[in-house]
Formats: structure tokens, sequence, C-alpha cells
């Protein structure tokens, strides 16, 4: 998975190449990183959200309102090490079943 976070004016962009089928973990990703997102315990109900997607890359856009900023950088180290460092599932988990 490729991925670019960058600032352009009072938004943040964020380009994923490669999710092919974990489009919904790049969303649980960025949601539980919101906070270190904002620098705040602020949830993203306050950022206007804009995500396209398609089959193998996802282009989100966050715009905050009411003041609220976005670190491109924070956003960046934290879908990093949610969505390339950590697997989704700890080596040697056993499935239940």
């Amino acid at each position: 998975m490729l991925m670019r976070v960058r600032e352009r004016g009072d938004e943040v962009h964020i380009e994923l190449t490669g999710v092919a089928g974990r489009q919904q973990r790049v969303l649980k990703a960025l949601t539980e990183c919101r906070r270190d997102a904002t620098g705040t315990e602020q949830p993203l109900d306050r950022a206007d959200v804009s995500v396209r997607a398609g089959a193998n890359d996802m282009h989100i856009r966050l715009k905050g309102r009411d003041g609220l900023r976005f670190e491109a950088m924070t956003i960046y180290r934290c879908l990093r090490q949610a969505l390339i460092e950590r697997p989704a599932d700890p080596p040697g988990a056993i499935a239940a079943g």
C-alpha cells in the first residue's frame, strides 16, 4: 500500500494506492487517528470529510470547521502505524470458529 498525505491550504488530502479490499480498514484507522490528527478530543463530525474510493485506491479530503485544523504529518504517522507497520491480525492469532 502506498500512501501520501499533504496539506493544501486549510485541507489535508490523503491518497492511498493498493488498498484492494481494505477501504473499511482505512476509514476505521482514520477515525481512530482523529485525536492525534487534531491535537484535541474533537470528533471528525466537526470536519468535512470527502472520500472517493475505487477498487484499488482511495482519495480522502479533510477540512476542519469552526477553527478545527488537521496536522498532515500527525495523520500520516498515525495511518502509517495503523495500516502499514501494524498487521491487521497479530502473528499467532487464532480465529474463533
